[in-house]
């Protein structure tokens, strides 16, 4: 976690590492590690029911994507109305899935015109539609700094992957001063 002003953390590993991963399942598709599934889950339980229920999914994923509609969710939710950590894992687990869904996360929030690029202003609406409210412009700067930029002062794709491979234990060392 990156920890910005007034204690606001920002995930920059846990979560997207699952993601990124090149390992596969036995199926060929994307390996989901269990820890770092429970991770994922929590997001959705936040009331830490020990299930999730087509709100909870639309609650979160309205974050992303507000057009989503109620038969997306039901979908989502495998027509069922709630869904245990167990339930879900194994459902996700033995996947086929074939594309880098962190590419395709970063398409669909990169700028308009230019998929393959996220200014920071964009970056920054993100995070505040994650729940992280009072961003300051400091704030930004310290994700640029970790991410990295092009000439243009815009995130790539590459720079994005490698904020989320960050070492959270590396913050405040002198190779990584945050």
């Amino acid at each position: 976690f990156l920890e910005l002003n007034r204690g606001c953390r920002v995930c920059v590993s846990g979560i997207p590492p699952m993601l990124s991963s090149n390992r596969k399942n036995a199926s060929g598709g994307i390996y989901i590690d269990r820890d770092e599934f429970k991770q994922a889950f929590s997001l959705f339980d936040s009331a830490r029911k020990g299930y999730i229920t087509l709100q909870d999914l639309r609650s979160t994923l309205s974050v992303f994507d507000d057009q989503l509609g109620v038969n997306d969710y039901k979908f989502l939710m495998n027509n069922k109305k709630s869904l245990t950590e167990d339930e879900l894992f194994k459902m996700l687990c033995d996947n086929q899935v074939t594309i880098d869904p962190v590419y395709e996360a970063f398409k669909y929030f990169g700028v308009e015109g230019k998929r393959s690029v996220m200014d920071m202003e964009k970056m920054k609406k993100v995070l505040t539609n994650l729940g992280i409210e009072g961003i300051t412009d400091d704030d930004m700067k310290i994700i640029q700094d970790i991410a990295g930029t092009n000439s243009n002062g815009e995130l790539t794709m590459d720079h994005f992957k490698h904020m989320l491979r960050v070492d959270p234990s590396a913050a405040g060392s002198a190779e990584n001063p945050i």
